[in-house]
Order: structure tokens, then sequence, then C-alpha cells
């Protein structure tokens, strides 16, 4: 290496004659120098700043959390809607104050891929916590003509502290669909982020390392999560507050029945009486879980997939977004209008709904086998009605959204229609099974003129099949919701006209006799004996429960409530009726309705 000249050394340079002709002659007059050197120093430069960088990436923080959730594979591996659900959480994450691992650098990658496990991936990372899950959805393709994808998730989550060695569990869960399997998937990990984010943030904020910073004195960590702070504060705030408004809400609904009503359902349910059978009842659930929105700073409600399911009678229910629950006979999106379940059996008729593509009949029962009878993306099937052997299933058919119902019965095991009473008025006033082939069915033959309605009666069995009427209300009269006792023998219906009431019909004469229900009457049913008939009485701001004896015409009310009690059934040993106590949800008023499930003894 050459000496360096000092500045005496230093000699100026001759002027030129005249300038260079040619850069071989800039070469000749321009003495080379050695340029390792300068490349030397930035290389150390750069190597400098890399191990900088590094270590702040690898250097731990008690604020960063890895995302590790595994959605169709982990983001590093390249799962678009893993990385979808991650970006989406460390948004949240990053808008409380939290540092988020993020994917951008490569360094960051090559530590995820190489590592055993996310825990492994955290600590090279610097990470304090770790969120993990393994989501693995059930992919239902629903058989209609455009396809659709239905996603269901149901899963834990964990929140592992890194330093600690320590891990708190949550669960997630949640549904999505549309037309393409992708596109699914992304809704579907939109959607659980945020389930995710409320299943962690109260177990996060109260870790000791993170209660140091909330609790100390830097104001800048401090500042930097005054966001999460006020997200936990108002977040826990919010829970108490519902949990407090669902059972102040149930005490008082109990309370006012005085300990005559026993409440079979939790006090946030939203259930749908089906049906009773020995030793319990069928319901259809539309549950929801209740968690506190980063984006809107509210608590809203997740509303889950809808059950039917069976339930003994002498024990209170789980919601079905407890991980306890039992497992229900089905579980879809929407069940569209009322089940019916088979009398004496174990069968369940609905009107399952495909997010509004299409509407099918389904058969389900108590071990969880279901089969759909009819599908079609056009018609809408309203109030399916099983048969007793569960042979046939009558339903209205609504050709279209706003056209008027028809009548029709399928067979169960085929499928096909085998009656079916095409209307073009709005005279159908309800329909029940006489016995395992006759349907008994209330409508207007001629509604051109001021005919009082029939009640008429059709074997879906005989060919040629023809429809007997043996039954007409007097003029003035209407006749509505049908019911009929279990060994066919009696007719209940609801009448009004001059003699409004209930009207009981003897198959055997077709007569019938009116007993009186003051205030009107709604939802008659017989007892396993048919012996009583239960209904829905006017009560003091809702509607009540009354019991009608036949013997003696006594009517008794054996609930007294503000809410609407509806929908009675008897237990199958006659001595309970069941029914549904409805109410405006405490917690949203405006969206929501409670339906809870609940008895009373007939005789005190």
């Amino acid at each position: 290496m050459e000496e360096p000249r000092t500045p005496t050394d230093a000699q100026p340079p001759a002027p030129e004659a005249d300038p260079p002709e040619s850069p071989a002659s800039i070469e000749a007059l321009v003495p080379k120098r050695r340029l390792w050197p300068v490349f030397a120093v930035l290389g150390l430069a750069i190597a400098a700043a890399g191990v900088v960088a590094f270590r702040s990436l690898t250097a731990t923080d008690p604020l960063r959390v890895l995302v590790a959730i595994d959605l169709d594979g982990y983001w590093w591996e390249g799962s678009q809607p893993a990385a979808r659900l991650a970006d989406e959480l460390g948004a949240q994450l990053a808008e409380l104050g939290f540092d988020p691992v993020k994917g951008g650098d490569p360094k960051v990658v090559k530590a995820l891929e190489s590592a055993g496990d996310p825990k492994e991936a955290g600590r090279a990372l610097g990470a304090a916590f770790v969120i993990e899950a393994h989501l693995s959805p059930e992919v239902v393709e629903h058989p209609v003509k455009e396809g659709y994808f239905e996603l269901r998730a149901d899963a834990p989550v964990t929140l592992t502290s890194l330093d600690k060695g320590t891990s708190t569990e949550g669960r997630i869960s949640g549904y999505s669909g549309a037309t393409k399997k992708d596109r699914a998937m992304a809704l579907l990990a939109d959607f659980m982020a945020s389930q995710a984010l409320d299943a962690v943030i109260a177990q996060l904020m109260d870790h000791p390392s993170v209660r140091a910073i909330t609790e100390g004195t830097d104001i800048k960590l401090l500042e930097r999560l005054a966001p999460a702070r006020r997200f936990a504060k108002e977040r826990a705030a919010e829970a108490a507050r519902a949990a407090e408004a669902y059972a102040a809400r149930a005490k008082a609904s109990e309370a006012e029945e005085q300990g005559r009503v026993t409440f079979l359902s939790p006090p946030s349910a939203e259930d749908l009486l089906v049906g009773t059978a020995e030793g319990g009842y069928f319901v259809k659930t539309a549950d929801v879980s209740l968690f506190f929105s980063a984006r809107s700073m509210s608590l809203v409600r997740s509303a889950a997939l809808e059950t039917v399911a069976w339930r003994p009678l002498d024990q209170q229910a789980p919601p079905t977004t407890d991980p306890g629950a039992p497992r229900p006979m089905w579980r879809g999106y929407h069940v569209y209008s009322y089940p019916s379940s088979q009398r004496d059996g174990d069968r369940v008729a609905l009107v399952e709904d495909f997010y509004g593509w299409a509407k099918t009949i389904t058969i389900v029962d108590r071990s969880g086998q279901s089969r759909r009878v009819r599908i079609d993306p056009e018609h809408r099937f309203v109030d399916p009605r099983l048969a007793p052997g569960g042979r046939f299933v009558a339903v209205y058919d609504r050709p279209e959204a706003d056209a008027e119902a028809d009548l029709m019965v399928l067979d169960t095991d085929s499928g096909k229609e085998v009656f079916g009473l095409h209307t073009e008025n709005e005279s159908l006033g309800g329909f029940a099974w006489l016995d395992e082939k006759r349907l008994v069915f209330i409508y207007v033959p001629d509604t051109s003129t001021d005919e009082a309605p029939h009640l008429a009666v059709v074997d879906v069995t005989r060919q040629p099949m023809t429809i007997e009427r043996p039954f007409r209300a007097s003029p003035g009269e209407d006749l509505r919701s049908p019911a009929t006792s279990r060994d066919g023998t009696k007719i209940v219906c609801v009448v009004s006209g001059e003699e409004p009431g209930i009207a009981v019909i003897d198959t055997a004469t077709w007569r019938r006799k009116v007993y009186g229900a003051p205030g009107g009457a709604a939802w008659p049913t017989f007892s396993p004996d048919g012996a009583r008939v239960a209904f829905e009485a006017p009560g003091a701001g809702g509607t009540d429960i009354a019991v009608l004896a036949l013997a003696t015409g006594e009517v008794k009310k054996i609930t007294q409530g503000s809410a609407e009690e509806r929908v009675p059934r008897f237990s199958a040993d006659g001595k309970r009726v069941l029914f549904e106590v409805r109410y405006r949800d405490p917690v949203f008023p405006r969206k929501r309705w409670i339906s809870r499930i609940a008895s009373a003894a007939v005789e005190p």
C-alpha cells in the first residue's frame, strides 16, 4: 500500500497544452486508484446496519405479538386466508398499541419457516406473546345450480406468554358462505379475526409484563397502550352490563310467575318449541355470542349457526355456543319458519335456507341423520308438518316470495308430490294430520261468494284422490289453526264470529262444541289423552297459557306474566305444558327477541 503524501510533497499539476483525444489518453494522464478499501468500508457499514436491524427484529419486546393461526396453512407458508386473518388481527392489535410481527421482511419469513413451531419462531423474533389456533373449516357444498360453499369453524385459541411459558385458552367459532370457496374463506378470515381479538385481549392486558407498563410511569409506553386500556375497560364494562341485563330480565320474568313456571332455556336464548316426545322436547335454537368490536368500540352480537336439538325435560340447557353443549341433531344457516316433530317419533321436518339461494324440505332424526326431500331455488316452503309414522310431510308452498300459498304433500322417501291444493286466494286456514295418511285442512272452496270456511279431509294414499268436506263453519264465522287429538277422534280450531272461542269437532259425527275463550285464543293443542286443550290467552301486557278441561268447560290460566307466552305443547305424560316465553332482548332491544322454553304444571 502506498504511503500517503504530505501536503508539502504535493505538486500542482502541470497545465495541459491540448485536451486529451480519447479515453485511453485520459487513463494515461490519471493514475489508477485502488477501490477495494472503499468497498470494504461500505460492506462493513451495510453489515452493521443489518445486525442492528436483525437485533431490532429479534430483541424481546413486551408488546410484540406473533399471530400464528392456521387457516388452510400459516400465512408464512403462503396461505392467503391465514394472511388475511393475520393482517386484520394484526391491524387491530397495532391500533391498540401492540407490535404484531409483520411478514414484509425476508428475515422474518426465514425465521418463521426455519422454526420448528410458532413458539420457537416467536422467540427467534423477539415476540413476548403468540396467538395460536388451528382452524380446519368444515366445507359444506350445497347442491344449488350456481354452487354454494358454506364453511364452518370452531376451535380453541391460545395466548402463550413466551417468557413465562404459560398459556390461556378461549374459543372462536364462525361460519361463512359464498358461491366461490376462496371468497367464503376470505369472509371467514375477516370474521374470525375480530373473534380472536376478543378471545385473548383480557388475558393479554392482564399479563404481568403488560400490567407493568400500564401501571408504570413510562409516558411513551402509557400513551402507546392508551387505546388498549380504553378498549379493555369498555369491553369489561359492556360485558358486565350485558350479563347483568340478561340476568335481571330473566329474574324478573321468573318472579312474575311466582314459582309456577320452570325455565328450561338460558337467559339469552332465542329458542322455538318444535314439539314434545317421551322424556323431553325438540327445539330450534338461534343463539348469539357477544364480543366487543375494536372497530366500532361497542358490544356486538355474532349469530351462531342455528340448530335443531333434542333436550331432556328435567334440566336447563346450556347455550349452543358453550363448548360443553350436547351435539345437536342438525346445524345450519337458517331454519325458515317453524319446524315440526313426528308424533311419537324421533324425526323433525324443517325448511332449510341456503343463504337465500334455495330452500329445502329436510328430514332429520335424533341420531343426526338428515335428508333433503326437496330443494328449490324459487319456491318458499313454510310450516312443514310430519305425518304420524313419518311417511308424508305437508307444507305451505309459495311459488315465489310474494305469492299466495298452496298446500303440498310429499312422500318423504321419494320426494314425490302426492297431493297439491293450488289456490289463487288466501283461504287456507291451517292444516294438521288426522292420522298417518289423512290430512285435515281449512279452506274456502270459492272465495267469489260469501261461503264460510270448510274443514276438509284428504287421504293422500287413495287413488283417485278426493277431497271430503264433512264440516262447514256457520255463515260469518272463521276457522283457524286446526289441531288433532292423538287418536284422531277430535279436531280443535279457533273460531271467530258471533260465538267466538275454541271449537272441538267430533270426527265420528262431525258435530262441534264451542267453548268460550274470553279475549280470544291461539295455538290450541290437545293433551295426550284428549281430555284437555292448552292455548294462548290474552294476559296483562302479553299472552298467557291457559288450559281448558273439556269435561267441565273450565278454563284455568297456568301462567301469568307480562311477556308473550305462546306455542303451548303438552309433555308426553300430559302433566306439564311446555311453551315459549318471548320478550325484547334487553341488550339489543331493536334487533332481537329473547325466546325461552319453559313449562308449567297442569295441576298445581
